[in-house]
């Protein structure tokens, strides 16, 4: 079945637009005029997400559609797109957005790639929903197979109660011949006992006896007293006690519960108590019969469990959608602010005040970029510039800034392991990520404390660390002697925006950002602490067979003047187009802006003097990428610059040159220089001169 958003928009020309930017980007979609037309889609499953405007319901229309809500199954949780008006009444915009359950607020005017993002995250989760429903299917069969075994089992119990009827007739004659179990009750697999009004074993079967003795270590004699078989262990006498003066104060019920030593093995049993009397219709004691059931509730919890995770993934992946999409959205507004600020600290510099200014919004602004990094370290979508490394020689070069950022009052113990091997990752990234955990450890131990960053090589086997393979890992540890964490703060401790710092003093990104880089490396974030114990904070990284770069590689700069040329410069979003073009200005260079890769072709085939092509990578119609493609099949030759806040974006061997946004001018021209470094469109600044 085919997913669908399926769009309610009445007013204007909203629903023909919103079709349009959904149709672009390869989304499926239905138009429907009326709320009725649009529950229908959904009923018929020919909508798997919908899009409405919050003009698009009256409270009769509203009523409709929450009937629909309220009668989904258990693994539906409709993802809802609400589209409000700016300036509109946000008490009543969040009461619909409650009443619709689990929706997502965009207001009007809004990006199309922000549109773009918020419905392919949606259909991703109803996919996720999707697969819950198969899974909770399967393990419904399973329960429904359990039911049947159920059933076979009380038939069994039914058929068991009438030969018991009989026995009960017979007992008082088979007591006297101690005659105590009849051939039928001793080779059934129930647990079968009788007991009189004193707690004394009348009969015993053997499955029973075996069971007893396995859990408790005693084995159950006819004559006994089941109390003081047990007397020794005071807590589990008081729960035997408890279930059968029940039974023999005459009360006829089935329970289940847990019993056993811990020391020996605890089990949950369903038990059937009834009364037992004599000839005479005397009430002489009680019978049980008693099934393990500890394989049936597993089953049952497991199917709980599942449907809890399902749940818990999609709520996740749709967070992580938002968040990429978000941080995309805003590396476009930061470039035109960092490359403008670029611009006015090279003009103002003779000013101090304006200079004081300018390198202030600079900072705020790289501090920004910096959120936005860690954000999508989050999502799992950040461009790591991955490299086999030495993890020793990184933290050993990382020892003097660690101890100076977090002060001389925790002194830092490093401890590394001997013929480490090596491990594939963006070691900038790493130093952050360890950066922060000693920082996070700091934090833990405003009185002083040690601090100690071990790596060691270690080998995992299945299953035995939870998020990784079987295999060889490097383990660098970060641990501290400060206050710990207790198990909820540790299971809340990753999550984006948690902290448990103050107001201002913590954005509640730094783990979220670690744990996105160890996952998006192949490996993991482990924590372990408790209070007052101290805290571990554990990077897993694979362990790799290459052998390890040099940490120190750098990139050969530029060695020769770029002369002025004529470049074609590709952007959809005016502001990002527009403030780097008054870079490339700056740099002597003509610029020709085109704001699409149908225009950018279009220039190409009448411009025999475009000399380099810069392009975004994320724009409507086409991609900056395929751009390129198309425009090399024109001119082989031509160079090309791709630029992008995108952050599933990365660069692949014998791709195109990448640039990321936000960039300042010098970035841009490093990287225009390097295009041209080998190539014959270079001169040297003497030739320059001459023209």
């Amino acid at each position: 079945m085919p997913q669908r958003v399926g769009i309610l928009a009445p007013s204007g020309r909203d629903s023909a637009v919103i079709a349009d930017i959904l149709g672009k980007a390869g989304i499926e979609w239905l138009a429907c005029s009326t709320p009725t037309e649009l529950i229908e889609a959904l009923a018929g499953r020919r909508a798997g997400v919908i899009l409405v405007t919050e003009e698009a319901f009256r409270q009769t229309d509203l009523e409709a559609l929450m009937g629909w809500l309220k009668h989904q199954p258990p693994w539906s949780d409709l993802p809802v797109l609400l589209l409000t008006k700016r300036g509109g009444n946000p008490l009543l915009q969040s009461n619909l957005a409650a009443v619709l359950g689990n929706t997502t607020i965009l207001e009007r005017p809004f990006y199309p790639g922000t549109l773009v993002s918020a419905a392919r995250s949606a259909l991703r989760a109803r996919q996720r929903q999707r697969q819950a429903e198969r899974q909770i299917e399967e393990l419904a069969a399973r329960e429904r197979e359990l039911v049947e075994e159920r059933k076979r089992l009380k038939a069994s119990q039914s058929r068991m109660r009438e030969l018991n009827e009989k026995l009960g007739r017979r007992f008082a004659e088979a007591l006297s011949e101690k005659h105590i179990l009849a051939d039928i009750v001793e080779n059934t697999d129930a647990f079968v006992q009788v007991a009189d009004l004193d707690y004394r074993w009348l009969a015993v079967n053997k499955a029973s006896a075996d069971e007893f003795e396995r859990i408790f270590g005693v084995r159950p004699q006819v004559g006994q007293s089941m109390l003081d078989a047990i007397q020794h262990m005071p807590e589990h006498r008081d729960a035997v006690k408890a279930v059968w003066a029940r039974a023999l104060a005459g009360e006829e019920f089935t329970e289940i519960a847990e019993f056993g030593d811990p020391g020996r093995d605890r089990r949950f049993y369903e038990m059937k108590y009834n009364t037992l009397r004599n000839e005479l219709g005397e009430r002489i004691g009680a019978y049980q019969f008693v099934y393990d059931v500890t394989e049936r509730l597993e089953d049952q919890q497991r199917l709980a469990e599942a449907q809890a995770r399902m749940h818990e993934m999609a709520k996740l992946e749709t967070l992580g959608q938002l968040t990429g999409g978000v941080a995309h959205d805003f590396n476009n507004l930061l470039t035109p602010i960092v490359g403008a600020l670029d611009l006015l600290s090279k003009k103002f510099s003779t000013d101090p005040r304006t200079a004081r200014l300018i390198t202030g919004a600079m900072e705020a602004s790289e501090r920004a970029a910096t959120l936005v990094k860690r954000l999508l370290s989050f999502a799992r979508r950040q461009h790591l510039e991955t490299r086999v490394i030495n993890p020793a020689e990184l933290i050993e070069g990382m020892r003097d800034l660690i101890q100076r950022s977090i002060g001389p009052h925790v002194p830092v113990d490093v401890r590394i392991e001997d013929k480490l091997p090596p491990a594939r990752i963006d070691p900038n990234q790493l130093e952050l990520a360890v950066l922060n955990l000693a920082v996070n450890a700091a934090d833990a131990m405003a009185g002083g404390g040690s601090l100690t960053i071990d790596v060691s090589a270690r080998r995992v086997g299945a299953g035995k660390v939870e998020g990784l393979k079987a295999g060889d890992y490097v383990r660098l540890a970060v641990i501290d002697s400060g206050t710990g964490m207790d198990p909820a703060t540790i299971k809340r401790a990753i999550e984006p925006f948690f902290t448990t710092k103050g107001p201002g003093k913590g954005t509640g990104l730094g783990l979220s950002m670690v744990h996105g880089l160890a996952a998006q490396s192949g490996g993991t974030l482990r924590l372990v602490s408790s209070p007052g114990e101290g805290t571990s904070a554990e990077i897993w990284l694979p362990a790799s067979e290459s052998e390890a770069d040099p940490l120190d590689l750098k990139e050969p700069g530029p060695t020769c003047e770029m002369r002025r040329m004529t470049i074609l410069l590709v952007d959809d979003e005016e502001l990002v187009r527009r403030a780097t073009a008054d870079m490339l200005h700056e740099m002597g260079h003509d610029v020709i802006e085109v704001a699409s890769a149908a225009l950018a072709l279009e220039t190409l085939a009448t411009r025999d003097d475009i000399e380099l092509v810069i392009t975004d990578y994320l724009m409507a119609g086409m991609r900056g990428s395929e751009l390129i493609e198309r425009a090399r099949e024109m001119r082989p030759d031509l160079p090309a610059l791709l630029i992008t806040g995108y952050a599933r974006f990365a660069h692949q061997e014998g791709g195109p040159a990448r640039l990321a946004k936000p960039f300042r001018a010098a970035d841009l021209s490093r990287e225009i220089a390097k295009l041209f470094q080998h190539d014959k469109v270079v001169e040297m600044a003497s030739h320059r001169r001459k023209g």
